[in-house]
């Protein structure tokens, strides 16, 4: 129990202790695989382009290629006239150069010519056989894309840790890369307790419940780029329990425990996690509610961090919302956070206690949030909230109109 640092923590005080004992980031492994088959997980590398993009200069408008200085002054009673010398076909390129007095019909999109600097919307001139009258001067660059102006080679596109979705899909696509180095950051769940029995269970037996935690986490990680797997039930025995985490601990990197914290005589898992190789138990405790008796502990040898869930799944959810998300992102380097901290207005009053960090379901309605507490015990209380109602230790009850702060994840 060397690494132990002190009984029930803050939050966010646990947070920095545990992400500065155990060193994150960690170096992870990747794996290489289908851009296809990347949705949802995170870049294992930092990933930058190997070339300039666009490609080449286009234009951003129906119109016409010209030179700008051809069009200095022109306007509605000093029009300039140029010669059209042709069209830019799309998808091809040309030869034709933009020489004084001249332009070339473009699309958007189209390659521009050589000499050419600027292109003019066509709803701006009128054409008149093989000549062009233009009534509007134009600065260079103007409806245009230049060649290397939204990602030059060598810039960064994809950091390592973050999430790969729809946002920047388009770019990977866009430069060709087909397929991506994903974190390999494996993640397991071990439910525990004598009451909990398979989800799959058809007839619950007297006394037990289904298992919820285990795919609320599961879930909730995925959501979040981290990829998770239910690995058993384990019931309430020091020894299989240690087994458990035993063999838990060889095949993941982080090791979730859901149940298992609570001051029952008959929860090991602080005993269990103490007896783990340096730094070992390192935050027995936290100073939040829901979610005080959570375990933190970690391995430097081997790299993995271990997290006790309590065994209530509103407490467990919480838990793994304030607690467990930031120490992924921090894991992986993420830059991100995996909520956002808004102020809203209180649409009802909300009861708290001085001295603990309180955390309450919230429903947004409008401009007004309101809570919607629940016990520990429920399952339910996450469906219909949108966040979390923040009151920190300073703080207790807070009337309707006032502002709080709320967790959006």
């Amino acid at each position: 129990m060397s690494g132990f640092a002190k009984e029930l923590m803050k939050r966010e005080e646990a947070i920095e202790y545990v992400s500065a004992a155990l060193g994150f980031p960690w170096p992870l492994a990747t794996r290489l695989v289908p851009l296809g088959d990347s949705f949802g997980n995170r870049s294992g590398l930092c990933l930058r382009s190997t070339v300039d993009y666009p490609p080449f200069s286009r234009s951003t408008r129906d119109g016409y290629a010209i030179r700008s200085e051809d069009l200095a002054g022109a306007s509605d009673t000093a029009p300039v006239f140029l010669r059209i010398k042709g069209e830019i076909l799309m998808g091809e390129t040309t030869q034709a150069l933009v020489g004084e007095g001249e332009c070339l019909s473009i699309h958007t999109g189209g390659m521009l010519p050589g000499g050419a600097d600027a292109v003019v919307m066509i709803e701006d001139t009128v054409q008149a056989g093989n000549w062009l009258e233009v009534r509007k001067a134009l600065q260079a660059g103007e409806n245009l894309i230049m060649r290397g102006e939204e990602i030059r080679k060598g810039q960064t596109i994809l950091k390592a840790g973050e999430k790969l979705d729809y946002r920047n899909v388009g770019i990977m696509a866009t430069l060709g890369l087909c397929t991506v180095d994903l974190l390999d950051l494996r993640i397991g769940i071990l439910s525990t307790g004598d009451e909990i029995v398979s989800a799959e269970t058809s007839i619950l037996p007297e006394g037990k419940v289904r298992d919820a935690n285990a795919w609320f986490l599961e879930f909730l990680l995925t959501h979040h780029g981290f990829p998770a797997r239910r690995l058993e039930i384990v019931p309430d025995r020091r020894e299989k329990l240690a087994d458990a985490v035993r063999i838990g601990l060889a095949e993941n990197d982080v090791l979730l425990l859901s149940g298992g914290s609570s001051v029952s005589v008959r929860d090991y898992c602080s005993e269990i996690l103490s007896d783990l190789p340096l730094p070992g138990l390192l935050v027995r405790g936290v100073n939040m509610s829901p979610g005080k008796p959570s375990l933190i502990a970690g391995c430097l040898p081997d790299r993995r961090l271990v997290v006790g869930l309590p065994g209530h799944p509103l407490s467990c959810s919480i838990v793994a919302i304030t607690v467990l998300l930031p120490l992924l992102y921090r894991l992986v380097g993420a830059e991100a956070a995996p909520f956002k901290s808004l102020t809203a207005r209180l649409g009802s009053d909300v009861f708290g206690r001085a001295g603990v960090e309180e955390f309450i379901p919230a429903v947004v309605r409008g401009e007004e949030v309101f809570p919607a507490p629940g016990k520990s015990g429920y399952v339910s209380v996450l469906k219909e909230a949108k966040g979390l109602i923040r009151l920190p230790e300073t703080e207790e009850t807070r009337r309707t109109g006032e502002n709080v702060e709320v967790l959006e994840w």
